[in-house]
């Protein structure tokens, strides 16, 4: 989407709409006050993709003097592909796709507080698993993971690390 002409910072912070449905995934770096051009890629969450909601959009970047350059439709396999996901939201893809768990930052005490074990002596068992690695090597798809992470989380063997970072005890069945 393009802006009009730049306007007052506080002005352009009520250009924004509702978070859960809409979200900005570039912003420009800075430049002179009066060369400020905002472009974004925009996108609507799945659970959120009605018509209802495209038109709702449509009328805020109109009466907000958005203008709306081009429109598509990206499909799962070019996400998947592109790791679109994976990078808008890079703090928790980077710890479930991106990275080994030996490159994260898992505070000892607490995996050791909650399992019962050092987590340097799970890492040399190769037992920590982000979830891609977990996918494969328990020959599950991701819904299934999402069944044996709920599982997990009933079964009270989760602990959160951080913001959007957790650990869990998964078992595979068999």
């Amino acid at each position: 989407a393009q802006a009009g002409p730049p306007t007052a910072p506080e002005e352009r912070s009520r250009r924004s709409l509702h978070p859960h449905l809409v979200h900005t995934l570039h912003r420009p770096p800075p430049l002179p006050y009066a060369m400020v051009r905002n472009s974004a890629f925009v996108f609507i969450k799945p659970h959120a993709l009605t018509d209802k909601v495209k038109e709702c959009v449509k009328e805020v970047f109109d009466k907000n003097e958005i203008c709306i350059k081009k429109e598509g439709e990206l499909g799962a396999e070019d996400i998947d592909k592109y790791k679109k996901i994976d990078k808008h939201y890079y703090a928790i893809a980077s710890k479930a796709t991106i990275l080994t768990p030996d490159k994260l930052a898992v505070p000892a005490d607490k995996f050791k507080e909650k399992f019962g074990k050092e987590w340097s002596e799970v890492l040399e068992e190769g037992a920590a698993l982000n979830a891609m690695d977990a996918c494969a090597k328990f020959e599950i798809d991701a819904a299934k993971l999402d069944q044996m992470w709920a599982d997990c989380k009933k079964a009270g063997d989760l602990v959160k690390f951080g913001g959007g970072f957790y650990c869990g005890k998964l078992e595979p069945e068999g």
